[in-house]
């Protein structure tokens, strides 16, 4: 299914000549040297590469001739060149500082094989570069380090007074295809329409560190009844190519795919459609995009629970989801799944409908991206769990239930966070924040079945969900009555509060009534503690996490109630 939906995603994107065609792939040019008609060198290496941060670099993407060998190609890689552009090994004889003419001669034998006595002059120049090139003369290159180093990536020809590549030329596009249609493959019958067909013998690999294959049998016991390698799952010449090309597309594209943790998820729909190009956008907003604000408008639609105008009459069009990890040389599957455009929409809107809690519009984020999620969960975006990333986005995807570690993660932040101060300012910051209170919700929701609200429902009578409005109102009270303090109740006893309720709130109720007599207003603080205590019989020995998450929601929308409350009163005074 994986194979065939790939497939009819590439001749969906043949038919608008968006994707390369048979023997062709777009790939990372990192660097173009220019030559004239005679192959000399003109001037330096020119490099084509935009720095974005340390070690990460955006590449000139160049449609090449290409072949499944290079693809594959490892141990035996000297003698497996690419046509017209490949690394530095190959154009200049020369790594660093060791000579690789085996690459250079294998990369000049292809030239001549494929071009014979072709009178382009492209072709010439290139041949008369190879011919009097000195590969010594190579470490004499400005950024030679950068060319032949890890984020080189290949070295293209220009030919001088042009502005594109030698190898984009037509007429070696044609010479490439003309050589490539010869080649003879071995027939037989493909696993994807089980029809006899001419064999491709290794599948392509795909960029996930050194390069990973989708099936790979690399160890003999994966192999069965003596077939070798792909034999064991034979798959076409055509079909191998079209599903790696569109595969290598969708992990090149910013818009459809997704990148969180170890896992990366791509997404497509049988036919062209927005849902495609905002998916992205969506799970993991970016808010310097040009399609911010169109995105929001989209999610405030779905969330409202319409199918919005853009996809109005495309609910029943497939949408694809294929999430993959590295393992060992091959790619790890680690969800696949089909649904309908108007299911996925459902899932969406349940999922924003599952983390929806009050929230102060001028500053949280009423969508937030998986990325700003999980942040939620470690002291560091480097501590975050690699596996954390592709479980949740499975759960929003498929509807199910949300990891469990990501709740347990939130409650693990929220008990070290409790004495978190502001480095700048020295104020205590609030410990159970928008996110972190919505993710309880939205999990206790989904994965526990409990009903929990979006602002403070003063009628509810869980002991969780009381305890939590109580403490809010005894740190209140110790704030009416001390100003500015260097600890509060909550930088000290906020964990043990939610956990071991009996061993903590009989000494608050004794320390409040102290604040009650200091504050001006202790009348105010007394009477909600006694509403709340009124419900409320013993203080239970211990919460589980589930009764945990509720004190902590219900916290947070206490102490958002008393503030809107003091900000009403201030501004009633002011008018």
């Amino acid at each position: 299914m994986i194979f065939q939906s790939l497939i009819s995603l590439y001749e969906r994107l043949d038919k608008v000549d968006e994707i390369p065609p048979f023997g062709f792939s777009v790939e990372d040019i990192g660097f173009v040297i220019t030559i004239d008609k005679k192959g000399n060198l003109i001037g330096q290496p020119e490099d084509l590469r935009t720095k974005i941060k340390a070690n990460t670099y955006e590449y000139f993407p160049s449609e090449v001739p290409y072949s499944n060998k290079v693809n594959v190609r490892s141990s035996g890689a000297a003698k497996v060149p690419n046509f017209m552009v490949d690394k530095a090994d190959y154009i200049f004889g020369l790594s660093r500082s060791s000579e690789k003419k085996v690459h250079q001669e294998h990369f000049e034998k292809l030239i001549h094989k494929v071009c014979t006595d072709s009178s382009d002059e492209g072709v010439i120049a290139v041949k008369n570069f190879l011919k009097k090139w000195n590969s010594r003369n190579a470490a004499n290159l400005e950024a030679w380090k950068e060319i032949c180093g890890n984020n080189g990536k290949w070295v293209a020809f220009r030919l001088q007074g042009e502005t594109g590549f030698i190898h984009e030329r037509p007429a070696i596009k044609k010479l490439w295809s003309e050589y490539i249609d010869k080649k003879i493959y071995p027939e037989g019958f493909c696993f994807v329409d089980g029809r006899k067909h001419p064999l491709q013998s290794q599948y392509a690999q795909f960029k996930f560190g050194s390069g990973a294959s989708l099936v790979s049998f690399n160890e003999k016991a994966y192999e069965s009844y003596g077939k070798k390698r792909g034999e064991n799952a034979p798959i076409s010449v055509e079909s191998e190519f079209k599903s790696a090309a569109a595969l290598k597309h969708l992990l090149r594209t910013r818009k459809q795919r997704l990148r969180i943790g170890d896992a990366t998820t791509v997404f497509w729909t049988e036919r062209e459609s927005v849902v495609e190009t905002f998916m992205g956008q969506i799970l993991n907003p970016s808010p310097d995009s040009q399609d911010a604000i169109p995105v929001q408008k989209f999610l405030e639609a779905v969330r409202a629970g319409k199918m919005p105008a853009e996809i109005e009459h495309e609910g029943d069009v497939k949408f694809y989801i294929l999430g993959l990890s590295l393992n060992k040389a091959r790619l790890s599957l680690r969800f696949w799944h089909v649904c309908s455009v108007g299911e996925m929409m459902g899932r969406l809107q349940k999922h924003f409908r599952d983390l929806e809690i009050e929230r102060n519009p001028e500053r949280d984020i009423e969508f937030p991206g998986i990325w700003q999620l999980l942040k939620e969960t470690a002291r560091e975006t480097k501590d975050i769990s690699p596996l954390l990333g592709g479980a949740l986005t499975r759960a929003i995807l498929a509807g199910a239930n949300y990891p469990q570690n990501l709740y347990q993660g939130v409650l693990g932040r929220i008990r070290a966070d409790q004495a978190k101060k502001n480095p700048n300012t020295g104020k205590s910051i609030s410990n159970v924040n928008y996110l972190r209170a919505s993710i309880l919700k939205a999990v206790l929701k989904r994965n526990h079945k409990k009903e929990v609200p979006m602002s403070l429902d003063p009628d509810r009578k869980d002991v969780a969900y009381l305890l939590g409005r109580l403490f809010a109102v005894l740190e209140k009270a110790q704030l009416d009555a001390l100003g500015k303090i260097n600890a509060t109740i909550k930088d000290r006893f906020f964990g043990s509060a939610s956990a071991t309720p009996a061993t903590v709130f009989p000494r608050l109720l004794r320390l409040a009534q102290h604040h009650i007599e200091k504050s001006e207003y202790g009348h105010v603080s007394d009477r909600r503690i006694a509403e709340i205590m009124e419900h409320v019989g013993l203080f239970p020995k211990h919460m589980g996490i589930e009764d945990q998450g509720l004190f902590a929601i219900a916290y947070y929308q206490q102490k958002n109630a008393l503030y809107k409350k003091k900000e009403a009163e201030n501004n009633k005074r002011g008018e």
